[in-house]
């Protein structure tokens, strides 16, 4: 009976890998909840992938377990790059939450100065954090461009001059 069970249990298998584009495994890994994308890897810990943009020291897509909060986020793109404007993040969602809002903007600083996850904003498959650059470190970043320009124009002057 026992050797029955396992033979069955294997056509089984064996036919729903013919009949699916997936093998079983992708199929387990890869499901969906509600209308939101959840995957779980093979350690059975449900995933989910967001993007962060901006000015982190590892931009891109990344996938996290759900539930997690911005702090974790941020530190598994490897954190916010120096010049990061920490006070104006913003998360855009892929599907309006109940209340019809779509875009939210993010002071970290608090956080930074009081330890407080007070207005952190729970983390949805498909978020899009943006961490922008402060205008100022933008300045800085291209004083050396600005810098090689005012020089050409000084040399191109001086040339003129003579």
């Amino acid at each position: 009976m026992h050797r029955l069970i396992i033979i069955l249990t294997s056509s089984f298998i064996f036919l729903f890998a013919q009949s699916s584009s997936q093998s079983p495994v992708e199929y387990f890994n890869d499901y969906q909840l509600s209308s939101e994308r959840y995957f779980s890897n093979s350690d059975g810990q449900i995933k989910m992938k967001v993007n962060v943009w901006g000015h982190v020291e590892s931009p891109g897509s990344h996938f996290v377990y759900d539930g997690i909060d911005l702090t974790s986020l941020i530190s598994i793109v490897g954190g916010p790059k120096t010049g990061a404007h920490m006070k104006k993040i913003r998360l855009y969602r892929e599907v309006p939450d109940p209340d019809g809002s779509i875009v939210y903007e993010i002071n970290f600083n608090d956080f930074i100065r009081s330890g407080n996850r007070g207005n952190f904003i729970k983390i949805k498959p498909n978020d899009t954090i943006i961490i922008p650059q402060k205008l100022s470190n933008i300045f800085i970043a291209q004083i050396g461009a600005i810098n090689t320009i005012f020089s050409l124009i000084m040399i191109i002057l001086q040339i003129q001059a003579n």
